[in-house]
């Protein structure tokens, strides 16, 4: 609770709890920051941790349970939303976090406390998959009326990438671009030379089960790689989401915040394949930037967001066609030596563009105007 009205205090309300990593990055890193300073805060997330859990799965749910999750998210919402209310007066600023709440209740908020920051690093004014027709049609409603009604009360919002700004300009004036954030200070550089001369080439993906699927697009990749090179994947945080392909090694590991680093640490190269539609148009994989920080050439599907963050051939590469990610790959393991410079280029790129230490000057730079 804030010492007295003229503390700077900020009330983050984020959507979910720290295990998603759109929390752990867009509010947690940030907290350090704010102890040394002497500013007071507060986390109150708008969804607990059961919530939290089953979002991660959710894209593996069958009607029935999607059904009672959905209907558990909104309870949830409206019945923390008064506490929320609650905190908003005491505190100074406002931060929402891909926070939306139904049946317009964020006026409410607006009439006790108007310094409000919305960060927004997804296409969550989008539903997110077509193939679930009654679901689709439903959150497609929620969704047209939600998100705008959030940003319509807030002073500034801050995006992750071009695609989301265009979108947010529309009903929020104040906009700024925060890519990541990346802690480098924690993260060291990866600078292994591993050769298909002596040890297995480790091509390495770490994600959530509801982005494992992309996976499956590198499946005749792996196995025609499997024919010229002696190569494992690793996969960290698929879920069940296991490789199909027996006869390539693949090590499958949870994901676990305390090992998560340690992981990152056994790739030589690190891949990232998504679709190139609305939905993925919206995302920029914090894993490519977890990959560059590690100093790991990043592999990745080329969009139009990826395509902000890699410059081809310099600190990564974006590829496009089934030829492109094997050509690709091949090239990196065949070179390790080219593997650690482009990584090396990753890492800087990641240092001066995406560190938390810039983001955290951006973001004090919008609290004071405030």
């Amino acid at each position: 609770m804030p010492s007295n009205n003229h503390t700077l205090s900020i009330l983050f309300v984020p959507a979910c709890t720290r295990l998603a990593p759109s929390t752990r990055y867009r509010v947690y890193q940030y907290l350090p920051y704010l102890k040394k300073l002497n500013i007071a805060y507060k986390i109150y997330p708008i969804n607990g941790e059961w919530i939290t859990q089953n979002m991660i799965k959710s894209t593996h749910f069958g009607i029935l349970r999607k059904l009672i999750y959905y209907t558990h998210l909104t309870l949830e919402k409206i019945v923390r939303f008064f506490g929320v209310l609650y905190f908003a007066s005491q505190y100074k600023v406002i931060f929402f976090q891909r926070t939306t709440f139904p049946f317009f209740l964020e006026k409410l908020i607006w009439l006790v406390n108007k310094n409000i920051i919305f960060d927004i690093d997804d296409a969550i004014f989008l539903p997110d998959n077509k193939n679930e027709k009654l679901f689709y049609r439903l959150k497609k409603l929620v969704k047209a009326s939600e998100t705008p009604a959030i940003l319509k009360i807030s002073k500034w919002s801050i995006v992750e990438n071009k695609y989301i700004e265009s979108y947010v300009k529309k009903y929020c004036k104040n906009v700024i671009q925060i890519i990541g954030p990346i802690d480098t200070h924690k993260i060291p550089i990866n600078t292994k030379e591993s050769s298909t001369q002596n040890l297995p080439v480790t091509i390495g993906w770490i994600g959530s089960p509801s982005t494992a699927a992309y996976l499956k697009v590198l499946s005749p990749v792996f196995k025609l790689l499997h024919q010229k090179y002696e190569i494992r994947l690793k996969l960290i945080g698929a879920g069940d989401d296991r490789h199909p392909l027996s006869d390539i090694e693949v090590i499958s590991e949870p994901w676990k915040e305390e090992t998560e680093l340690f992981h990152l640490q056994s790739f030589d190269i690190g891949v990232m394949p998504m679709s190139d539609d609305e939905w993925s148009r919206g995302k920029l994989g914090i894993k490519m930037l977890q990959y560059m920080a590690s100093g790991i050439v990043p592999v990745v599907s080329h969009t139009p967001t990826n395509e902000e963050v890699i410059q081809n051939g310099t600190n990564g590469f974006l590829v496009k066609t089934q030829q492109e990610w094997v050509d690709t790959l091949s090239l990196l393991i065949e070179n390790p030596k080219l593997r650690i410079e482009l990584g090396l280029n990753g890492r800087r790129s990641v240092e001066k563009l995406y560190s938390l230490d810039k983001a955290t000057g951006q973001l004090f730079q919008i609290i004071n105007q405030l």
